[in-house]
């Protein structure tokens, strides 16, 4: 299963919801009222654990991350610098 698929899951059981036509990879998840800051905050140190990577206080705070799209991205990007690929 692809980085993309996992996180979708993982968002998925961790908020019971489901991606489709209107929730999409882009949607907004705080707008749609999938995640609050709580929710983030634990989405975060799921990814932590997930994809084995560590993530500083700025993560956190720096880019809030709205969307699976830009999750995705951010967690392609620390698996990059971690020298994974």
């Amino acid at each position: 299963m692809g980085r993309t698929q996992r996180l979708r899951n993982m968002i998925e059981e961790q908020f019971l919801v489901e991606f489709d036509e209107e929730l999409n990879d882009q949607s907004d998840l705080f707008k749609a009222g999938v995640i609050d800051s709580f929710g983030y905050v634990q989405l975060l140190g799921s990814i932590e654990e997930e994809f084995s990577i560590q993530l500083k206080d700025e993560d956190f705070l720096k880019d809030i991350l709205t969307s699976l799209e830009s999750i995705d991205a951010f967690v392609a990007k620390k698996i990059a610098e971690r020298g994974d690929r």
